[in-house]
């Protein structure tokens, strides 16, 4: 089954592709101190719904990247519903394949994605290089509220070092020479909501579509996973929003 296509289906009810309290986003987003013009990076973009609430709240210009298509899609259409097509760059492109010149941008993104870098320690080199001096990075990444459990990293497919804790995101910005201004964490009912909803999508996709190929190892798939959340990530795995200024 490709993975590829699962996510997308599983995503499909959900705006943002992370457990998101959309106060808190709110919150953050005015932090960022936009004006008209101003050029935003997000990288691993989804479908892009926060460069186009950037793009519609500031006058803002914002390029977002990403490998699939279908967000990417979704993102476009959503821009030309909200009326600043005109501001967002779409591109399907790797971040390693990304040719935006070094302080070129006033703030760069990274929400959920930073693996396109290859870390979270590479994200934030990356984004920090890319951004003016002056600028803000914003990074959105999971981390370990406490040790995980060597069955559920089997689940998972992950090692512990993939990831670090909450302090530990804070500490990767400032080794790159950036400032800390903030932090926020999703709730255990951000957590709730989003993994029921991700859940439930994949479940009615496979119920309505039967003569999908896919069918069985999906329906598999996303029962095990709800059992995997319920046994080990509820109680292990945060979310966390992080905001740095460029000096």
């Amino acid at each position: 089954m490709d993975h590829a296509k699962f996510t997308t289906i599983a995503h499909r009810a959900l705006s943002y592709c992370n457990p998101l309290d959309p106060a808190a986003l709110e919150q953050v987003i005015d932090l960022l101190a936009l004006g008209p013009g101003d050029r935003v990076l997000d990288v691993g973009c989804g479908k892009g719904a926060l460069l186009v609430r950037l793009a519609e709240r500031f006058g803002a210009n914002g390029t977002g990247l990403d490998i699939n298509p279908t967000f990417l899609a979704e993102g476009r259409a959503n821009a030309a519903r909200r009326g600043v097509a005109s501001r967002v760059a779409w591109l399907q492109v790797q971040a390693s394949r990304f040719a935006g010149a070094p302080a070129s941008f006033d703030a760069g993104i990274c929400v959920g994605s930073t693996h396109a870098f290859g870390t979270y320690h590479d994200a934030m080199r990356g984004l920090a290089r890319w951004v003016r001096p002056g600028g803000s990075v914003l990074v959105g990444e999971g981390y370990w509220r406490r040790d995980p459990d060597p069955e559920y990293l089997e689940r998972l497919g992950a090692t512990q070092d993939e990831m670090t804790t909450h302090e530990g995101m804070v500490a990767a910005g400032v080794a790159q020479g950036l400032i800390a201004l903030g932090s926020w964490t999703s709730s255990d009912h951000d957590w709730d909501a989003y993994e029921e909803l991700y859940a439930r999508t994949v479940e009615t996709y496979v119920a309505t579509h039967p003569e999908d190929p896919d069918a069985a190892a999906m329906r598999e798939r996303i029962a095990r996973w709800r059992e995997t959340y319920r046994r080990w990530g509820r109680d292990t795995l945060g979310f966390g929003l992080y905001l740095f200024g460029r000096p």
